[in-house]
C-alpha cells in the first residue's frame, strides 16, 4: 500500500493559472473550460484529510451553469433585438415619398393646390368647428360638423378665403373647438407633410418632413398611400 504524505505542498501554480484564466474568460465556452480546469486542479490538490464535499462541487457546477445560461440568454435577446430594429428601419424607410399626418396647429399651403389637414377627436362630439386663419388672425375658412364619433378625420382646403379669393403660398394656423353639448372635448389638430428622408441611427428614428421640420414615428397619426 502506498503512503500519502499529508504534509506535501500543494501545486498552487496550477490553481493560480486556472483562476487567472477563469477571470479573463471572454465567452461562455472559455468560462466553462477554464472552470473545469480549475475544478480538476482543486480535486488533484485537495487535502486528503479534508476533501472537497459533494455539495461544494454541486454548488460550483450550478453557478457556472447559471452564468453560462445567462450569457447565452443575453446573446439571444440581443440578436433578436437587432433583428427587430433592422426590420423596423426597413419599414420606416418605405415611408420616404409618402404623405403623413402629424400633430401641428399650422398647415403649409401651396397656391392653387388643395391642402389636406385633419383632426384627432378623443371622444364623441355633438359639434366641431374648424377655422383656418392667416398670420394676423383673420379667419379665412370655416367648417362645422355635428355628431362626430372619436377618430382621425381628414379635410381638404381649396385655398380660398371667405370671399372666394385665392390665398398665397405660406403657413396658416388652424383652430378647432369641439364640444359635447356644453362640455369641451380634447382634440388634436393634424397637418399633412411629405416624408423627405429618415435618420435611423438613433433608437427613435427621426423623420425629416422638409419645411414642416422633423418628427418621430410615434407621432404619425395617418399614412397616405
Amino acid at each position: 500500500m502506498s503512503n500519502i504524505n499529508i504534509n506535501s505542498s500543494i501545486n498552487n501554480n496550477i490553481i493560480d493559472k486556472s483562476t487567472n484564466d477563469l477571470n479573463h474568460a471572454s465567452n461562455p465556452l472559455d468560462l466553462q473550460n477554464n472552470f473545469l480546469s480549475l475544478l480538476i486542479a482543486q480535486i488533484k490538490n485537495q487535502d486528503p484529510t479534508d476533501p472537497i464535499k459533494n455539495t461544494e462541487l454541486t454548488s460550483q457546477l450550478a453557478q457556472i451553469n447559471t452564468a453560462t445560461g445567462i450569457e447565452r440568454l443575453n446573446n439571444t435577446v440581443g440578436n433578436f433585438s437587432d433583428k427587430i430594429n433592422q426590420n423596423q428601419n426597413i419599414q420606416i424607410s418605405s415611408l420616404i415619398g409618402h404623405r403623413v399626418m402629424i400633430p401641428s396647429s399650422q398647415i403649409v399651403h401651396t397656391k392653387d393646390i388643395n391642402t389636406e389637414f385633419g383632426i384627432d377627436l378623443i371622444s364623441y362630439a355633438t359639434s366641431v368647428e374648424i377655422k383656418i386663419l392667416d398670420g394676423k388672425g383673420k379667419v379665412l375658412h370655416v367648417k362645422k360638423i355635428n355628431n362626430t364619433e372619436p377618430g382621425v378625420y381628414s379635410f381638404i382646403w381649396d385655398g380660398l378665403d371667405l370671399d372666394k379669393k385665392t390665398v398665397p403660398t405660406g403657413k396658416y394656423n388652424v383652430s378647432v373647438v369641439a364640444k359635447n353639448k356644453d362640455k369641451d372635448i380634447p382634440i388634436q389638430i393634424l397637418c399633412e407633410a411629405l416624408v423627405h428622408s429618415i435618420i435611423t441611427s438613433s433608437r427613435d428614428p427621426i423623420i425629416d418632413l422638409g419645411v414642416m421640420g422633423t418628427t418621430t414615428l410615434s407621432k404619425i397619426r395617418k399614412i397616405f398611400k
